[in-house]
C-alpha cells in the first residue's frame, strides 16, 4: 500500500511516463514470474529481465534494484488494475485485454477513470479530505475550458483533491489568464510568481513547521523547498497529459499546442462526463475494490453501446449483420479507423512534397529546442518524418510514431524498431532521434541505435545508413558511434554507418535540399558514403563531427 501520509496534492504516475510502455514490462512479469511472491528476490529477477530487453531505455543497472523494480509495477501497472501483486502475481482481466493489443485506448480509458484517491491502495489520511478521480476531473477540465497546457495544470489542477473543487480550480484559471492579458512585464516571471504563491499556500503548513526535506534532495531550505515542489508538480503535469492522452479522449491544438477534447471523440467525452460517478467510492476491503477494479466492465463506456458503434459504422458506410455482437462492431470500427488514419498519412505525405510544409517544419523544430510542444520526443519523432517526407524522391518513408483519428502524433515508436524507415534507390537509411544530451544520451541510445541498424542491415540486400538527430549531440555518443562505424560488429551486421547531426544541422541540411533542388537520390547516398568515408580515416570524432559540420552545406552539390 502506497504511503501518502504527506500527501496534499494529486498525483500522476511518472514511471513510465508513457503509458504504453508498461505493455512489455507487464508481458515479462506475468511471462516470467506468474504465481510467485513479489517480495525483494522477485522484484531482482524481475528487473534484470527487464534490463536485458530490448525495449528497456538506460544503460547502467540502477543502485536499488528492488526499489526500481517496484517503482515500474506498483504504480501504474497495480494501480490501474492490470496486475495483481498479492497473494501471488497474476495477470488480470483487464490486465489480458491490455495485452491483447485490442482497442488499447478504450482499455486504459477505463482503468484511468476508475483510478480514485483515496482507494485501499492509497491511504491518505482522512484529514486532507480527499475524494476525487484525477483522470477523470482533468478531462472534465479541458472540456469546461476548451483548452489548457501544461503550466495551468501544474499550477492549479495539481491542487484538486476533492471534485466539490473543481468550480473554484476553473475560476482560478479564468482569473490567471486575464491576469496574464493584462500583465505587461516579462510573462514567464509572472507564471513564475504564481506558481511560487500557489506552492506557498499548499505546502503552508510543511513551511511553518520548518518540515522542508523531500525525497528528491537532502536540502532542506525553502527555496529548494519551493523549487522542489515546482518541478513535481511539472513531472505530474507532464505525466497527466502523457496518460490522458492515451485514452485518445483528448489531443492537442495544431498551432497552440494546448490540450483540447479531440474532435473526433466529442461524443464519447461528453458520454464520459455524464455517466462516470465523479465521487471516490468506499469499500470495505481491498478485495472488494479488486472485484470493481480488475473488472473490464465495471464502468461503461459509450464505445459499448451497441446502437452507438452501429451508427458510427453507418456513418463511415461500413456493413455490418444486425446479429453483430458488440465486440465484433468494435473490432470493425477500430479497424476502419486505422484504414482512417493510414488516408491521413497519405494525405499529409501528399501536402508535404515540393517544400508546401517547410516553414511550418522549420518553426516546428524551433519550437521543439525551446520545449514549446507538449510532447518533444514525440514532436521531434514526427516532424522529422515530415521533414524527410519533404525533401522526397524516397521510394518510401515509414514513421514508426503513432497518430490519432485527427491527424496529430500520438505515441513514439516502439523500443523494438528505427523511429523512421525510408528507402531509396540502391539504399535504406534510418533515421533516429532523441531530445536525450549529455551521459543519458549515450545510455539511452548507445545500444538500440546500432541494434536498429543492424537489425535492418542483416536483412537488407542494400547498404543500409543511419541519420542520429538530437538538440545537441553528446561528446559519449559522438565517440561511441565514430567506433562502431570503424569496426566489424558481428551483432550489427559488420561496421555501422552512423552519421550524427544536431538538430540545427539537420535543419541546414533540409534547408540546402530546398534551395539546390535535391532531386536524386544518388546524391544522398554520395553524401552519406563520404562521411563515412572521412571517419574511417580521420584520428578522432571531433575532427569527424567538425567535417560533418563543414560539409552540410555543400552536400547537394
Amino acid at each position: 500500500m502506497a504511503n501518502l501520509s504527506k500527501t496534499r496534492t494529486v498525483f500522476a504516475f511518472t514511471s513510465p511516463r508513457t503509458i504504453e510502455k508498461i505493455i512489455p514490462e507487464i508481458q515479462i512479469l506475468v511471462g516470467l514470474f506468474s504465481g510467485r511472491e513479489w517480495n525483494t528476490n522477485t522484484q531482482i529477477a524481475f528487473f534484470h529481465e527487464l534490463f536485458n530487453s530490448e525495449f528497456y531505455e538506460g544503460s547502467k543497472m540502477p543502485d536499488n534494484v528492488s526499489l526500481a523494480a517496484r517503482d515500474r509495477i506498483t504504480r501504474a501497472p497495480k494501480a490501474l488494475g492490470f496486475v495483481d501483486l498479492k497473494p501471488k502475481i497474476a495477470l488480470t482481466e483487464v490486465g489480458k485485454k491490455l495485452l491483447s493489443g485490442k482497442r488499447t485506448s478504450e482499455i486504459i480509458a477505463k482503468q484511468l477513470f476508475k483510478f480514485q484517491l483515496p482507494s485501499p491502495y492509497h491511504k491518505i489520511p482522512s484529514d486532507r479530505s480527499f475524494n476525487v478521480k484525477p483522470y477523470l476531473e482533468l478531462l472534465r477540465l479541458v472540456k469546461e475550458l476548451g483548452n489548457i497546457s501544461k503550466m495551468e495544470i501544474a499550477i492549479f489542477f495539481i491542487q484538486m483533491n476533492h471534485h466539490n473543487k473543481f468550480e473554484s480550480v476553473v475560476a482560478a484559471i479564468k482569473k490567471f489568464r486575464n491576469d496574464i492579458q493584462k500583465h505587461k512585464g516579462n510573462r514567464k516571471a509572472f507564471i513564475d510568481d504564481v506558481f511560487t504563491k500557489q506552492i506557498l499556500k499548499i505546502y503552508s503548513e510543511e513551511i511553518k513547521g520548518n518540515d522542508l526535506k523531500t525525497r528528491e534532495s537532502g536540502e532542506a531550505t525553502p527555496t529548494k523547498f519551493v523549487n522542489t515542489k515546482k518541478s513535481n508538480h511539472i513531472d505530474y503535469a507532464d505525466a497527466f497529459i502523457r496518460y490522458l492522452r492515451a485514452t485518445q479522449f483528448i489531443s492537442f491544438d495544431k498551432k497552440t499546442y494546448r490540450m483540447i477534447v479531440a474532435p473526433s471523440r466529442i461524443a464519447e467525452v461528453d458520454y464520459a462526463l455524464k455517466n462516470v460517478d465523479r465521487k471516490a467510492k468506499t469499500y470495505n476491503t481491498e478485495a472488494d475494490y479488486k472485484k470493481y477494479l480488475f473488472n473490464p466492465d465495471s464502468l461503461l463506456l459509450l464505445t459499448d453501446n451497441k446502437k452507438y458503434l452501429e451508427k458510427q459504422l453507418a456513418k463511415l458506410s461500413v456493413k455490418f449483420a444486425a446479429t453483430a455482437s458488440v465486440e465484433s462492431l468494435k473490432d470493425l470500427l477500430e479497424a476502419t479507423e486505422k484504414k482512417i488514419i493510414s488516408d491521413v498519412i497519405v494525405g499529409t505525405e501528399v501536402a508535404l512534397k515540393n517544400y508546401k510544409e517547410f516553414d511550418d517544419i522549420v518553426d516546428v523544430f524551433g519550437k521543439i529546442q525551446q520545449k514549446k510542444v507538449p510532447d518533444p520526443p514525440l514532436y521531434l519523432e514526427w516532424n522529422t518524418w515530415r521533414a524527410i517526407i519533404m525533401i522526397n524522391y524516397a521510394k518510401k518513408v515509414r514513421g514508426n510514431f503513432v497518430l490519432d483519428l485527427d491527424g496529430v502524433p500520438l505515441n513514439t515508436a516502439p523500443g523494438n524498431m528505427p523511429d523512421i524507415e525510408s528507402e531509396y534507390d540502391g539504399f535504406k537509411m534510418i533515421i533516429e532521434v532523441t531530445m536525450s544530451s549529455g551521459n543519458k544520451q549515450y545510455e539511452m541510445e548507445g545500444e538500440p541505435v546500432p541494434r536498429h541498424f543492424g537489425n535492418l542491415q542483416r536483412s537488407s540486400d542494400v547498404p543500409v545508413y543511419c541519420l542520429f538527430v538530437a538538440p545537441k549531440i553528446s561528446e559519449g555518443a559522438l565517440a561511441h558511434f565514430f567506433n562502431l562505424n570503424r569496426m566489424n560488429t558481428k551483432a550489427y551486421g559488420g561496421k555501422t554507418r552512423i552519421v550524427p547531426m544536431s538538430l540545427s544541422q539537420f535543419v541546414s541540411f533540409i534547408t540546402i535540399a530546398k534551395d539546390k533542388g535535391f532531386k536524386n537520390s544518388k546524391v544522398l547516398k554520395f553524401y552519406l558514403d563520404s562521411i563515412i568515408q572521412k571517419n574511417l580515416s580521420l584520428d578522432d570524432e571531433s575532427i569527424w563531427y567538425q567535417q560533418i559540420h563543414d560539409s552540410i552545406p555543400f552536400w547537394v552539390s
